[in-house]
């Protein structure tokens, strides 16, 4: 390499550092920094008078693994993120693919979905508070017409986990539906016309063709589900406050209550820690098992194209 590409490189390389440092400054500020804090902080007994207070090592994570209401609480995150996953991840995936077959009305149909995404979170909260509610809400109006019982709906342990999804799959089903039609639209065309005309029908191209082809956008929205599950509290403090009995009590709700009620920073800091190393661990679970699949898919590919190549030699031999 040249005097003049090298120092072409490097100007480059620096423009481009230039560029990223205001977001590096920005996340280690207010991410990274306040994460590493948070874990320091969870490694004492926080005085607020005296900070930071008595060191007392692990015994935070200890308590944390001894307390029933965390154990309780963790529980209702992965019963959330189980229920989600059966109620709310595949459906913006169907819809996706629905749409995507539309010749007619496509921008129609992914505009009148994506529209309560952007209506305001904590509003669409206490408007569906409101429709759950026993007494006067309107799904029990529903239930009255069509003559069935009354439900307590958020006031029903068993209920209440499936109820408070509906908002969460209005709201965000409307993003990831775009995010898959985006997805979906970068598949060429050929390759369904090609099944059609072999005799493909719909559930067959979508399972053959469609789904292999957005299982990277697919295992992303997975992992942000399980982002969203473990982080969950907006939607809990408004609707249900953890209740009924903590039915929907969650480890960050649980770590709140801590610090704003008991003033107990430190143990409460040591749950939000325990979640984000729990988050963390099933995200890099799922980020092996997806990259031990795409090298498996790229050994398939090769013998394909190893087998391709020798059929067109033994062709040519033959001739």
């Amino acid at each position: 390499m040249s005097a003049i590409a090298r120092k072409h490189r490097t100007k480059t390389l620096l423009v481009g550092w230039l560029f990223l440092l205001p977001a590096l400054i920005s996340f280690t500020l207010f991410k990274y920094y306040p994460i590493i804090l948070g874990v320091f902080a969870s490694l004492f007994k926080v005085d607020i008078v005296n900070l930071p207070g008595e060191f007392i090592g692990l015994e935070n994570y200890a308590r944390a693994l001894r307390d029933n209401f965390f154990h309780n609480a963790l529980k209702n995150n992965v019963e959330f993120f189980l229920i989600g996953l059966v109620m709310a991840f595949w459906m913006p995936i169907f819809l996706a693919t629905l749409i995507n077959e539309v010749r007619k009305g496509k921008l129609f149909l992914r505009t009148v979905y994506y529209l309560p995404a952007i209506a305001p979170g904590i509003a669409m909260m206490v408007l569906w508070k409101y429709i759950w509610q026993p007494d006067y809400g309107l799904a029990n109006y529903i239930m009255r017409i069509l003559g069935q019982p009354h439900q307590l709906w958020l006031n029903d342990a068993n209920l209440v986990k499936w109820c408070m999804w509906f908002p969460s799959l209005l709201m965000g089903g409307g993003m990831n539906m775009l995010i898959y039609l985006a997805a979906l639209q970068e598949i060429p065309e050929e390759q369904h016309e090609s099944a059609l005309i072999d005799g493909a029908g719909f559930f067959r191209r979508i399972w053959n063709i469609s789904i292999p082809q957005i299982r990277g956008i697919i295992s992303v929205m997975f992992v942000l589900s399980i982002i969203y599950c473990f982080n969950m509290f907006d939607n809990v403090q408004v609707m249900t406050g953890g209740g009924p009995a903590g039915a929907t009590d969650t480890i960050i709700l649980y770590a709140f209550r801590q610090a704003r009620t008991n003033l107990d920073y430190g143990y409460s800091l040591s749950m939000s820690t325990l979640s984000f190393i729990i988050v963390l661990t099933l995200t890099a679970i799922q980020m092996h098992l997806d990259r031990d699949r795409d090298a498996e898919a790229a050994k398939r590919e090769q013998r394909k194209h190893v087998k391709r190549l020798a059929a067109v030699k033994a062709g040519k031999g033959g001739v």
